[in-house]
């Protein structure tokens, strides 16, 4: 399925395959989606769409309420040479990404069990969060965490225009810029970006 979009190495595909299998073989409760291709469409390239469509440079990113690894998970299989800290404050969740990292091989990942606000200043290039809070509650809880000239990208449904004007003045104070990318097809998803 994977290969229809996106141009996978065998290593890579790999990765993938293992990564499926890990996560629907968890005793913990990761995903409602259980078939192969249903979680190739909309955990894996969901959670990499949007980085194959923008040219970003992007060494450290930090992906908040990782969960059942997406995006950072994924990313982290596909750009090997991203540094992704895993930043996740429930705990059994904690210890299936730090097993998936370890069998997947992942050198470029860490994971912190702990909540975003209680992590110190970090200066990421980029923080990535999907299905976590609201654009005003992550921008609060996250802000220590990009450098200056940093980024966000927010995962998000049909409310995000909703809760981007319900942000709007931390934008306006902080100097944030967005941009916002819909996808319809070949799942439908929000993709917020916001930058400096």
């Amino acid at each position: 399925m994977l290969e229809r979009y996106l141009d996978l190495n065998d290593e890579t595909k790999k990765k993938f395959n293992l990564f499926y299998d890990l996560v629907v073989s968890s005793p913990v409760n990761l995903t409602a989606i259980k078939g192969k291709d249903e979680f190739a469409l909309k955990h894996i390239y969901d959670s990499l769409y949007f980085f194959l469509k923008r040219s970003l440079k992007i060494n450290t990113l930090a992906d908040i309420g990782s969960g059942g690894g997406f995006p950072g998970l994924a990313l982290a299989v596909y750009f090997s040479d991203w540094q992704i800290t895993l930043i996740e404050s429930i705990g059994k969740k904690c210890r299936f990404l730090e097993n998936a990292t370890q069998k997947l091989e992942l050198a470029n990942v860490r994971v912190i069990n702990s909540r975003a606000e209680n992590i110190p200043p970090s200066g990421y290039d980029i923080v990535t969060a999907r299905g976590v809070g609201s654009v005003k509650e992550l921008l609060k809880n996250t802000a220590h965490l990009v450098h200056d000239r940093g980024a966000w990208l927010i995962y998000k449904g049909e409310r995000v225009n909703e809760e981007l004007r319900d942000a709007k003045p931390i934008l306006n104070k902080r100097g944030i810029k967005s941009e916002l990318l819909r996808v319809e097809t070949p799942f439908t998803r929000s993709y917020l970006h916001l930058y400096y």
